[in-house]
């Protein structure tokens, strides 16, 4: 196989990974149609020598890296230089929450016996910064609305320095869409961040450390709390979600800070931008 039938077998996987052996070989010909023909094992051993090989295939939403969607990346990126801001975000959780790896014998499946009752989710919301950790925090039942949020912004303002102007960042969910709704003092603005871009919020971050605390609190429950009159077991998940957001500190946030901007060249140079 010459070098341009290797670069062209390389260029037909880039753009359809889907492709079987036999349709790579099909496209090959007809890209390249003086070509001597291979067999498809010869373009499977090429593509193992180009350590290219089969593993699940990853939808990826047409917009995740459309030009509009990395235009506004960039025109954040620029944003966030200018301003001191404060991430917001919301997760549910439920008595099932648990970890998900365990341990069995080789050949054997990890089994975990549990019962057939969720009960109602909470909702833990998130406000937080590089200077303080985690600035203000709300649990309740059931999940987000827009009243909800909004009121969420107005309580988070209270814990800001008077006078301090701070920007507040967050997603486009539904139950954001009324935030310009909550009569914010004058020095507080809203971001909403560009559309598939979960990387630039660090709320992400500390809802992934404390859903980590949270398995394993719950985990080291003595009792099954599934067996708990629906109340007590409720009571018990709302007060280890309450403990465990010790672990969203000033020093965790700023790691985690760092870590978003690492993707800040990259959202300045339009990459595309997988997750």
């Amino acid at each position: 196989m010459s070098q341009e039938m290797l670069e062209t077998v390389i260029a037909i996987v880039s753009d359809h990974p889907d492709n079987t052996l036999t349709m790579i070989n099909q496209e090959l010909r007809v890209r390249l149609p003086g070509a001597p023909h291979v067999t498809p094992s010869t373009i499977s051993n090429v593509l193992k020598g180009q350590l290219i090989t089969m593993k699940k295939l990853e939808d990826v939403p047409a917009e995740r890296n459309s030009e509009r969607t990395k235009a506004q990346r960039r025109d954040f990126a620029t944003w966030l230089l200018q301003y001191n801001f404060i991430y917001i975000d919301e997760a549910g959780i439920n008595i099932w929450t648990k970890r998900t790896r365990g341990r069995a014998r080789r050949g054997d499946r990890a089994v975990r016996i549990v019962q057939g009752r969720r009960g109602q989710n909470l909702t833990m919301t998130f406000a937080v910064n590089v200077l303080n950790g985690l600035v203000y925090h709300e649990l309740h039942q059931g999940g987000m609305t827009a009243e909800r949020f909004n009121q969420f912004l107005l309580e988070t303002s209270l814990q800001c320095n008077p006078g301090q102007e701070v920007c507040f960042i967050f997603d486009n969910a539904r139950a954001h869409g009324r935030a310009v709704e909550a009569n914010l003092p004058a020095q507080f603005e809203i971001q909403y961040l560009p559309p598939y871009s979960p990387f630039l919020n660090i709320c992400e971050n500390a809802f992934a450390l404390w859903k980590q605390a949270l398995k394993t609190s719950l985990a080291e429950v003595r009792h099954d709390p599934l067996d708990q009159p629906f109340n007590e077991r409720m009571a018990t998940l709302a007060q280890l979600a309450e403990q465990e957001t010790a672990v969203v500190t000033p020093n965790a946030m700023a790691a985690a800070f760092r870590g978003m901007q690492a993707y800040m060249p990259r959202c300045f140079d339009m990459e595309n931008i997988l997750m």
